[in-house]
């Protein structure tokens, strides 16, 4: 599956959540201490649970447990899933290999697209080129005809708070997420290191300073 179509629930709200890396501790603040979700709402997370923190399998037993529990919540793959499903594929246990296997690359909603690490508007296809939702690091100048009001909501290369913030707060057509969580693991959470949601209905900025300690 390479994307689908979300439709927006009647009574909850909707967020966006960046890269998470393993954060497990970090992670769970922001969604029970910081957002509270409820199973009214839709949670978008934009890929790379695993590496580089020290609770990568907790992050993924919290996320299908949540779903599992009647939670709407919607992994996207990222570039590291990407990069253990081509290397590792066979040394998976269940029900990960399931997961990371049914990922998809992209989700769109009424007002936003949902991908890792942007889209390619150069493409012939922008929702084709998966490749490109997995790695790219800079956009190309966004096609407004194609976006049709949408705005791209991303993570995979790390944006200061200040970036985000701004680009948030004068609502750009592409919205950076990942603020480096992990870097919180060795230095104070400041304009780097934290875990950033995004409410995707009235544009707040939520952001939980790393609380994980590296194992």
């Amino acid at each position: 599956m390479t994307g689908t179509y979300v439709k927006k629930t009647k009574a909850g709200r909707r967020f966006a959540i960046g890269d998470i890396h393993g954060c497990f501790d970090t992670f769970r603040a922001l969604v029970e201490d910081q957002i509270g979700l409820t199973q009214s709402d839709q949670l978008f997370l934009l890929g790379d649970y695993i590496n580089r923190g020290p609770k990568q399998t907790k992050v993924l037993d919290y996320i299908i447990q949540l779903r599992a529990s009647q939670y709407e919540v919607y992994p996207l793959r990222g570039n590291h899933e990407q990069m253990l499903l081509a290397d590792r594929l066979d040394e998976i246990i269940p029900p990960y290999r399931d997961f990371f296997i049914e990922l998809p690359y992209y989700y769109e909603t009424d007002h936003f697209y949902l991908v890792h690490a942007g889209l390619n508007f150069l493409a012939s296809d922008p929702l084709e080129d998966t490749y490109s939702m997995l790695w790219m690091r800079q956009s190309p100048l966004p096609d407004e005809e194609f976006l049709n009001q949408r705005k791209v909501v991303h993570g995979h290369t790390i944006h200061s708070l200040s970036e985000i913030t701004l680009a948030i707060k004068n609502r750009e057509p592409i919205l950076p997420l990942d603020n480096g969580c992990y870097r919180g693991l060795r230095e104070a959470a400041g304009e780097y290191g934290n875990l950033c949601a995004l409410n995707l209905d009235s544009f707040e900025l939520i952001t939980q300073k790393n609380v994980d300690r590296q194992g």
